[in-house]
């Protein structure tokens, strides 16, 4: 859950002016910039908590702008007879992320301190492929909406 709920709704009002596509885009470079924190994090000698919490806030703010994005999204990609399908696919998706995140987060952790610093660049760096994916559903979207 999000550290901030209460900012949710204003955001995403304000937001609903902007392709959605577009604003997931903005939400992957700040899970990048939050990721980007928390290596930032591991490797300071003095004052991590200041990255750390910089971190936090990034991540925070990607998910409060992720969240309504990506829902509103699917509704309109989805054909309107298999919109439960598809919002189902994409609740799938959010649980298999808690099955595998922890599980492979925990792993990294457990390995030398070299390969968890290297683990959280390659992760800030697989934006690039949702970056494409989005590329791609925006194009989508712009032919299934008309816009």
């Amino acid at each position: 859950m999000s550290p901030f709920p209460i900012f949710q709704l204003p955001v995403a009002r304000f937001l609903n002016q902007f392709k959605r596509t577009n604003i997931l885009m903005v939400s992957l470079l700040l899970w990048s910039g939050g990721f980007v924190l928390v290596w930032l994090t591991g490797i300071v000698d003095n004052l991590a908590v200041i990255p750390a919490f910089c971190a936090l806030l990034l991540l925070a703010l990607a998910k409060v702008i992720y969240i309504p994005s990506a829902s509103s999204l699917v509704g309109d990609l989805a054909p309107q007879s298999l919109r439960g399908v598809y919002f189902s696919l994409e609740s799938q998706c959010w649980a298999v992320g808690y099955l595998i995140g922890p599980s492979l987060g925990g792993w990294a952790l457990d390995q030398s301190p070299e390969f968890t610093s290297g683990f959280w660049l390659v992760t800030a760096s697989s934006v690039g492929l949702g970056l494409g994916i989005l590329s791609y559903l925006g194009k989508k979207s712009d032919e299934v909406i008309g816009g």
